[in-house]
């Protein structure tokens, strides 16, 4: 395997570790408080190799702009966010992807933002109507047999972490994204986040995982699929778990 497939390996490992993490957060959030649960997509799409560096700020910055809006802070309580920079061909799609713990009264009247109120603001923060890419789902409970399928996934994906030798977590081999912060918590999530590093409870094993916890399982499936910094249109190689 050369270079680019060694990194291309560990960086899905963090990928993985990262869906671990952020289940374990999510049960200690609903144990605290009663929430609801969004997962935003938000990006650009065609983006050229010439203007993927001056994009990623763009969008960078208007992610920041986006949560300083009104209708968002009074909804939101924080945010894990990802940046995820896919290429296909010669064009890039960088997105961000974004889980948001909401009010609990957040599906109830005033508070709740539609597909098309997430478009307008993402279009507003960066400025433009061209290429936007806006996708928004609601994190919900499964049915006793889907939970059942993502515990095993669960457990797959621990034993192909344990079964990875290379441990290092290398910077992206894009120079483009060295400095990049790829990832990041906010206000809720960066209080509880901080709260488990403090006490250093997390723990890669499924004893740690309250797994009757439907909406950090549902996350968690969908988190398999996102990947922090670049990485080529192809098959995820861990992810693909029965």
């Amino acid at each position: 395997m050369g270079k680019w497939g060694i990194t291309m390996l560990v960086s899905w490992k963090r990928s993985l570790q990262l869906a671990y993490y952020n289940h374990y957060l999510i049960t200690k959030v609903n144990k605290e408080k009663y929430v609801n649960w969004l997962i935003v997509e938000l990006g650009l799409d065609n983006v050229t190799e010439e203007n993927i560096n001056k994009e990623l700020d763009h969008i960078l910055i208007g992610f920041n702009r986006l949560f300083k809006y009104k209708s968002i802070t009074q909804a939101s309580l924080g945010y894990f966010r990802m940046l995820d920079i896919v290429k296909s061909g010669d064009l890039y799609y960088p997105r961000i992807y974004v889980l948001l713990p909401m009010i609990k009264s957040y599906f109830q009247g005033r508070y709740y933002i539609k597909h098309d109120n997430w478009v307008s603001l993402w279009s507003k923060a960066l400025n433009r109507e061209n290429n936007l890419f806006v996708k928004m789902k609601v994190v919900s409970s499964k049915n006793v047999d889907q939970d059942h399928g993502i515990v095993l996934k669960m457990e797959q994906g621990l034993s192909i972490l344990h079964d990875v030798d290379n441990t290092k977590i290398p910077i992206n081999f894009n120079p483009q994204l060295q400095s990049r912060r790829l990832i990041g918590y906010s206000k809720l999530l960066k209080d509880v986040m901080d709260q488990i590093e403090s006490d250093q409870t997390f723990d890669l094993d499924m004893d740690q995982f309250d797994v009757k916890d439907s909406i950090a399982n549902c996350a968690f499936e969908n988190m398999l699929e996102w990947h922090p910094g670049f990485r080529f249109k192809e098959n995820n190689p861990f992810f693909n778990l029965k």
